[in-house]
């Protein structure tokens, strides 16, 4: 390796003297550094001076919840009687079997669910349970009022009503052996 001289020359000998005019804009250089990210404030305050008086509702946090007041003693029970009636939905009319059954088969959201089970579409979890309660419904209906044969429900292939005889027949295989005198 080769040696480097140290060089006889010095730098500078002190520290450079400023002007005033320096001093200050290097000052505001590094305070602006200092300085990175959003204004000293309250996070819930951000939009608060940009807003005007009238939009001011729906700005609001919505956590803050309802301002409905709550009763602290209970009331009569005729009063929650009353109300829990007004929540309740208003019961269809009774329908006879025949005419439930009727609608159902000119149900048009359970031909167009049906139609998307026989193409192989997926159904989403509420179309699913609601086609499910809907036929077992419509099957109760068909069995109510006599409509389901037994024999529909027996799908089976023809041939097994062939193999169900064999099965259950008594076979002996000493019938089909061939035998030869031994004499």
């Amino acid at each position: 390796m080769t040696r480097i001289k140290k060089a006889r020359t010095p730098g500078r000998i002190g520290a450079r003297k400023e002007n005033r005019e320096t001093a200050e804009q290097s000052r505001e250089r590094k305070r602006k550094a200092k300085r990175k990210g959003l204004a000293p404030g309250s996070r819930h305050n951000v939009e608060g001076g940009k807003q005007s008086g009238h939009n001011q509702k729906s700005a609001q946090d919505p956590r803050l919840g309802s301002r409905k007041p709550v009763a602290l003693v209970q009331e009569d029970n005729q009063q929650q009687q009353a109300a829990v009636a007004r929540a309740r939905p208003v019961a269809r009319p009774k329908l006879s079997p025949e005419q439930e059954l009727e609608q159902l088969e000119n149900d048009e959201r359970l031909n167009t669910l049906l139609d998307r089970v026989e193409e192989g579409d997926k159904l989403s979890k509420e179309d699913k349970t609601w086609l499910d309660r809907t036929l077992a419904r419509h099957q109760q209906l068909l069995e109510q009022l006599g409509l389901l044969d037994e024999e529909e429900e027996d799908d089976g292939e023809p041939g097994d009503d062939l193999w169900d005889r064999f099965m259950d027949a008594e076979l002996d295989p000493a019938q089909y052996r061939k035998e030869e005198d031994k004499s």
